[in-house]
């Protein structure tokens, strides 16, 4: 008597969605015959699409995502107009899509509120460390902290919300992605095609994470380059400016750029420098030798390594870099404004550790680098918020993410991006958090006569576009 033919699963294992018992003319185009597991098998992307076929198919589901209880003794605060519009649109989109709002608006309530509503337990990706400790505080705080648990480096705790960073989400998708409904990826730009770095390899994390909703989160989207984020998130689905919620919901702001020189010496310096890698550059044409300037940029660089011309063209590159960051003037007029406004908290934002290091030393405040212990990052933010420090100085680490609510002055000294839209907009959303009626006053130190200057107007466009309707002055 032949064994009875077993009835037709899906399933998620390892990162693939998995159906079995089925023909393949009758299944889905994105499943395709695995010989390895001896199944028709679709990335994990695919497996909302295949509940739905499933269920109208006959074909049981082995890996349904886990429900959440929500407390009923939470403690909700209204939401304000921006948070519950946000979320109305987002489920309204069939809980799939971005929120874009200015950083101090609220971006995290919504997640907190989007998390209730679903009911499903839930993943929350970011971008660093740090922010896994951040997000970690707020989610116990509002589920309990027995629901919440933090999967990255060393740490392996899986809980009905866990907290991840984006290095480590493909290796918790692989191994437990059914048990999330709900995926939450903080500062999602980091996603968008034309982001550097790691991005390819997180697009992975998501193309097997099985999760039918998703929400992404960031102040700044990647308008343009946006099309892996469409994809693996969903298309933008509420966004709102920093100036329209100017007055309304965040602190009215001031925007103004200082111009410093060089000193002779520093001049003299720069200028050789320049010369030399121009002269370079010329001769051996490597700005017209790729497509684009990033590719080509790419390709000098790794010329470095073999070509000794190029490497003290490098060396030339990088010394200029520095005499612009390090000019004493910088120094000067950061004490200025440090002096005009006594009784302001102060994010001094360096382009270098180099800077943030004189800066620290000079001005006698704290300093917060990438290598900075999480303990004593939480002890300077902790001692800033009950007003014990006047200032702290940073490389990149207070871009995103950290909420510093009592700072209302910041000074650019330097961008460690060269001219980034995106950051000098991060930077600006710091001071944004309203307390009282205080009025946050943004200033960027520029040298002039150098690079820095033609990147600081070619920002200022991209800024002026994200402060409207409400400008400051000096733009």
């Amino acid at each position: 008597m032949p064994a009875p033919t077993p009835p037709p699963t899906l399933s998620f294992e390892s990162g693939l969605a998995v159906v079995r018992g089925v023909d393949a003319p009758e299944a889905p185009d994105c499943l395709r015959w695995d010989a390895r597991v001896h199944a028709l098998v679709a990335a994990g992307v695919h497996y909302p699409q295949l509940r739905e076929w499933a269920a109208s198919h006959g074909v049981a589901e082995l890996s349904a995502p886990s429900t959440l209880e929500v407390p009923s003794t939470l403690d909700w605060r209204a939401p304000r107009e921006a948070q519950q519009e946000g979320l109305g649109r987002w489920r309204a989109a069939g809980s799939r899509g971005t929120v874009v709002l200015p950083t101090g608006a609220g971006k995290t309530y919504v997640a907190l509120l989007a998390i209730a509503a679903t009911a499903a337990e839930c993943c929350v990706i970011v971008p660093t460390r740090a922010l896994v400790a951040q997000w970690f505080t707020q989610l116990a705080d509002a589920f309990g902290v027995e629901k919440v648990g933090a999967y990255y480096g060393d740490e392996k705790s899986r809980r009905a919300i866990t907290v991840t960073t984006y290095h480590s989400a493909f290796t918790l998708f692989e191994q437990d992605g059914a048990r999330f409904g709900l995926l939450i990826c903080d500062e999602v730009h980091h996603l968008s095609d034309g982001a550097e770095g790691d991005a390819r390899s997180w697009h992975d994390a998501l193309t097997i994470a099985p999760a039918a909703a998703r929400l992404g989160l960031t102040a700044t989207y990647p308008d343009g380059r946006d099309s892996m984020l469409a994809k693996l998130v969903g298309p933008v689905v509420y966004r709102r400016a920093i100036g329209e919620m100017t007055d309304a919901e965040l602190a009215r702001f001031a925007l103004e750029r200082r111009y410093v020189d060089l000193t002779r010496a520093e001049r003299a310096r720069y200028d050789g420098c320049t010369a030399r890698f121009e002269a370079y550059t010329e001769k051996s044409g490597w700005r017209s030798a790729a497509p684009t300037g990033s590719e080509a940029w790419k390709k000098f660089v790794a010329s470095t390594l073999r070509n000794p011309s190029a490497r003290r063209a490098w060396r030339d590159f990088l010394e200029r870099e520095r005499i612009v960051r390090m000019a004493e003037a910088k120094f000067d007029e950061c004490a200025r404004l440090l002096r005009l406004f006594p009784g302001e908290q102060s994010v001094l934002f360096c382009g270098g550790v180099d800077m943030a290091m004189e800066v620290s030393r000079r001005f006698a405040v704290p300093m917060i680098t990438a290598s900075t212990p999480a303990s004593e990052r939480h002890a300077v933010l902790a001692a800033m918020r009950h007003g014990t420090i006047r200032a702290v100085a940073t490389v990149q680490v207070l871009d995103e993410g950290w909420d510093v609510p009592n700072a209302k002055l910041g000074i650019v000294l330097g961008d460690s991006t060269r001219g980034g839209v995106r950051q000098h907009t991060q930077r600006l959303g710091r001071l944004l958090r309203r307390q009282g009626d205080q009025v946050a006053s943004l200033f960027e130190v520029v040298a002039a006569g150098t690079w820095e200057f033609y990147a600081s107007q070619k920002r200022s466009a991209g800024v002026r576009r994200v402060a409207e309707p409400q400008l400051g002055f000096g733009l």
